[in-house]
């Protein structure tokens, strides 16, 4: 009698054990095939778009500086509250993104220095006519030049289309979604302001500036 309660208690403690083992075994198989959660890295990147985004910071930020100092004359030398209300706008707003991008090119790859404006690299495939020297050109014409907001607006308008040219260019190359967001409030602010210099030389000078070449 009391072997036969002993088997019978035995089977019934296997058959727990059994059910036990079932529902638990497959969740271990399933947490042992299920991959590792997969976090979108901007360290992450390919190699070959990180270059890219890498080469956007390089041109964009002295593309910037000249953009800053050609505005810091126009706050001084502008004869029209309209181009000075402009210039306040490209320092305040091109400063701050120069700052942007210098922390962003530390952190992503260890190093915040940037060519200087005379040798202001250009994107692969853009094909502008601006480069480095052109735009040290531009700034030191504005020191001297009258008048100067038209000569202001006619440096200032190639300087933005060749940012918008660019900037579009990260938007389909690049791989930093932060820079690319950047990328994308450059387009819409410079394109905005190119709108009111053309209407500016338009209503002040009576003929509209052409577009840079590959534009």
């Amino acid at each position: 009698m009391f072997q036969t309660l002993f088997r019978r208690a035995f089977t019934i403690l296997g058959a727990i054990v059994v059910l036990v083992a079932i529902a638990f075994v497959p969740r271990l198989t399933s947490t042992a095939q299920a991959p590792a959660p997969v976090i979108a890295s901007e360290a992450s990147a390919p190699a070959a778009n990180a270059s890219f985004d890498r080469q956007f910071i390089d041109m964009m930020v002295p593309h910037h500086q000249g953009a800053v100092a050609m505005a810091r004359l126009a706050l001084t030398r502008a004869g029209h509250v309209q181009i000075k209300r402009l210039a306040q706008a490209i320092v305040a707003d091109q400063a701050s993104e120069i700052t942007q991008m210098k922390a962003w090119r530390q952190q992503w790859y260890g190093s915040a220095a940037t060519p200087s404006m005379d040798a202001m690299p250009m994107l692969p495939d853009l094909k502008m006519t601006m480069d480095g020297a052109s735009m040290m050109h531009d700034i030191a014409h504005l020191r001297t030049a009258s008048p100067f907001d038209k000569a202001f607006i006619d440096a200032m308008t190639p300087h933005h289309q060749l940012a918008v040219a660019a900037a579009t260019l990260e938007l389909s190359r690049g791989t930093h979604p932060r820079l690319k967001a950047l990328a994308l409030t450059i387009i819409k602010g410079q394109s905005r302001e190119l709108g009111l210099m053309q209407a500016y030389r338009d209503l002040w000078y009576g003929s509209a500036m052409h577009s840079m070449s590959g534009m």
